[in-house]
């Protein structure tokens, strides 16, 4: 076979496509290396390989079984992007053989399947939507736009075009899903989830923790499959068949109506759902978002599938990501309204249009989606509901967090701690910054230890990097318009001989003194509510020494753009969130406000209860008539020693340094679920449901009857019991529980005999 330094190829099509197309030929090494991309023109593709970059200029040329030829129709954005063969997917290629004719030498190539080009015309779609969530307010729900979300919108690939690339291990796999079709998971509709600030009273009562309560394999797959769409007998027998090539077929033809069914297989996902993303958005103040994408035509309207992401503490983070069998929009009608709810409860609903706070005023909004007015600034003792020992709520919150569980909150009743990583969210007027109102700084200082007694603490500056990132609008080499990104640094700064000073960013960052340059330039994060700074709690200090859990006060204080601290502001410069709306300001009152007078303040400030310690807890031995019941570990219990009924004893760990944990303890029966009154849910502090409290375990009497129940069969009775023991952290870093400091959950059984 002889060298070639040239190519010169006719393009033939086995079906003409309905339009004309722009086609590209990509030429590679065998290994890899792209020598060459060209386009076709007057259906001829030209490759001179004395100009392609990766050709070994040492060599005469190079035989046509040492090259790998790619069709590919594309938008020269497109082939721009395309580096190496695995980059070529998303144009859904054809790969030529180069053919040499012996004779004459020449290279030649087959026409296009058309099995192939009918995936290359491309069309136009808008796509149109609104992104919202759901957010509790008084007494009802209201649906409120989610702004400046970012929008990936993407096509679902056709699935004809690579089925034969899923391995046939996978494919042999599916059919077990149409003979046993066990629900792995489940996608209800989603009830929108309350925010950090919202409380929300929750039942008291023990959940059923029954471990026993068990339905058989064929009650199971009874239920799942009363769910999912009846496929017939003629699609059922051919995915049985065990002719891997038929299955591959029968997925083909009938996809749109197996969806349901795979959504019960996670693990299939990303072999039988490939998307590309076609197009990058933001929502605006309304939430919506309006643009065109392009597609491939085959198929007739595009299949899209949208994920998204919001700036959660400064990090682009994915809020929605359905599943995409069950959460594509097949068939999508171009221009038709798509209506996405967002449960994520790190979302905020604070959209708004135009809406900058007004003058030169500084408001306190949050310590990660805790309202600072959510914070109690007063000591005073109270007990636990239902329990009588009463601890300082001084320092502590009413607000509900991500992962409380069976935690229970409720508004006015201040009794969980912060721990974790604090995140402190201000607003700042459209006046600032100025000459006399340039820069912020938070300090803290403890004030008392974790049993409340007073501490000399010593003021710790917070120094934490703090950036302000902000998106703009660029032209690429293309001419389109795309979103670039970058940031600013905020501080800390020395000015003045004062260090860890931070600027107030300016509405926008086309504003002094930062004068983005780019276009259009806006923050991700509005000055109205914008991540400030955030500090590790753990990491507190009280000089050279550990701060360690207790009560702390946090700063803030005002300098002017010299660097001279502020000491005279007029109060009223200083807001707060409303009590009962987040985001309607007040004046902060005094106990929020150092250096007071009349008139005046010199800084804001807020106590914060800090407990970052763990969890203890475990399971005990049933006790008869006082002594452990065995030495041993199997868990058989003789409920009548000696012929004489014994009194039973239950009992668990359940502990916490500082007392600042709940408990949910639950007893089970067989299959019958839980023991009535065996039960019991509280804090760590107290005696609860009628469990005493000493040393850290809690006790409780039983008598046998008391425990069968039914099964006590006239004192010749057997039942096998569970117990069950969580015991979790109060505290909350304003957004999330910390459930890093639960202990481990605790599962004990045991069996009464007589």
């Amino acid at each position: 076979m002889e060298a070639i330094r040239k190519l010169s190829l006719a393009v033939n099509y086995e079906q003409p496509p309905e339009k004309e197309l722009l086609v590209f030929g990509f030429l590679f090494y065998c290994n890899g290396p792209l020598l060459q991309v060209q386009p076709v023109r007057n259906s001829l593709l030209e490759f001179d390989l004395a100009k392609a970059t990766a050709f070994r200029t040492d060599k005469n040329g190079v035989r046509a079984d040492e090259l790998r030829l790619f069709l590919a129709a594309g938008t020269d954005k497109e082939v721009q992007k395309i580096k190496t063969i695995t980059d070529l997917e998303t144009l859904q290629p054809y790969e030529a053989l180069l053919n040499s004719n012996v004779k004459d030498g020449q290279v030649s190539i087959l026409p296009v399947p058309a099995a192939i080009s009918r995936f290359w015309p491309v069309c136009r779609c808008r796509v149109t939507g609104k992104v919202s969530k759901w957010f509790h307010s008084g007494d009802g729900w209201s649906d409120r736009p989610v702004c400046r979300a970012r929008v990936h919108i993407c096509e679902i690939d056709p699935i004809i075009y690579w089925i034969h690339r899923v391995p046939d291990p996978i494919i042999a796999k599916i059919p077990e899903l149409f003979l046993d079709p066990v629900e792995v998971i489940r996608n209800p509709v989603p009830v929108p989830d309350p925010p950090p600030f919202v409380q929300t009273a929750r039942s008291g009562a023990v959940p059923d923790a029954s471990v026993f309560k068990t339905r058989s394999p064929e009650q199971l797959q009874l239920q799942v499959a009363e769910k999912l769409p009846d496929i017939g007998a003629n699609v059922r027998q051919q995915l049985l068949s065990g002719n891997l090539d038929q299955i591959r077929s029968t997925i083909v033809a009938n996809y749109e109506l197996l969806h349901p069914w795979f959504c019960l297989r996670p693990w299939w996902w990303p072999w039988l759902y490939r998307c590309t993303e076609r197009k990058l958005v933001y929502t605006d103040a309304s939430g919506r978002f309006d643009t065109n994408i392009t597609y491939r035509c085959f198929g007739d309207r595009p299949d899209l599938y949208i994920w998204i992401e919001y700036l959660v503490n400064g990090v682009w983070t994915i809020v929605y990501n359905p599943p995409k069998p069950c959460n594509t929009y097949w068939n999508y009608h171009c221009g038709t309204e798509l209506s996405i709810h967002i449960t994520d409860p790190r979302v905020p609903v604070d959209c708004c249009c135009n809406c900058p706070l007004p003058g030169d005023l500084v408001m306190i909004r949050s310590i990660g989606g805790t309202s600072v007015t959510h914070i109690n600034q007063q000591s005073y003792l109270q007990a636990p509901a239902g329990q009588s020992v009463s601890y300082n709520r001084i320092g502590l919150t009413d607000a509900a967090a991500i992962g409380d569980g069976f935690f229970s909150t409720s508004v006015g009743d201040y009794k969980r701690p912060f721990g974790g990583a604090f995140h402190f969210y201000m607003g700042f007027g459209q006046g600032l910054p100025r000459n006399e109102i340039y820069y912020y700084r938070w300090s803290y200082r403890k004030v008392n230890a974790a049993d409340l007694n007073p501490v000399s603490g010593t003021t710790e500056q917070i120094d934490t990097p703090e950036y302000k990132s902000y998106d703009f609008i660029f032209i690429d080499g293309n001419g389109d318009q795309q979103i670039g990104h970058d940031n600013v640094k905020l501080g800390p700064f020395t000015v003045g001989g004062e260090n860890n000073l931070y600027i107030i960013p300016p509405e926008r960052p086309s504003q002094a003194p930062f004068n983005a340059p780019q276009t259009d330039p806006q923050w991700y994060e509005r000055t109205h509510n914008t991540h400030t700074i955030g500090i590790d709690s753990a990491q507190l200090r009280n000089g050279a020494t550990p701060g360690g859990d207790g009560l702390y006060e946090f700063k803030l204080e005002l300098f002017n753009q010299s660097g001279v601290l502020l000491t005279n502001i007029p109060k009223t410069t200083f807001k707060v969130p409303a009590f009962d709306d987040a985001n309607t300001s007040v004046n902060a009152p005094d106990v929020l406000l150092a250096g007071v007078t009349a008139t005046t303040a010199a800084a804001f400030k807020m106590l914060v209860r800090v407990d970052n310690s763990a969890c203890n807890s475990a399971v005990f031995t049933v006790n008869v008539n006082g002594t452990p019941a065995a030495s041993d570990c199997c868990g058989f219990v003789k409920y009548k020693p000696d012929g004489v009924e014994a009194d039973l004893e239950l009992s668990f760990l359940a502990t916490h340094p500082n007392n600042f944990a709940v408990f949910s303890f639950g007893v089970s029966k067989g299959t019958c679920g839980g023991v009535a009154n065996a039960g019991a849910l509280g804090m760590v502090i107290d005696d609860a449901s009628g469990y005493t409290l000493a040393g850290g375990i809690y006790r409780k009497q039983f008598t046998p009857v008391q425990l069968l129940d039914s099964c006590y069969a006239g004192g010749d009775g057997k039942a096998a019991f569970a117990e069950t023991l969580s015991v979790i952290a109060m505290a909350t870093d304003g957004t999330y529980r910390q459930s890093g400091k639960d202990a481990p959950y605790q599962v004990a059984a045991f069996a009464l005999e007589p």
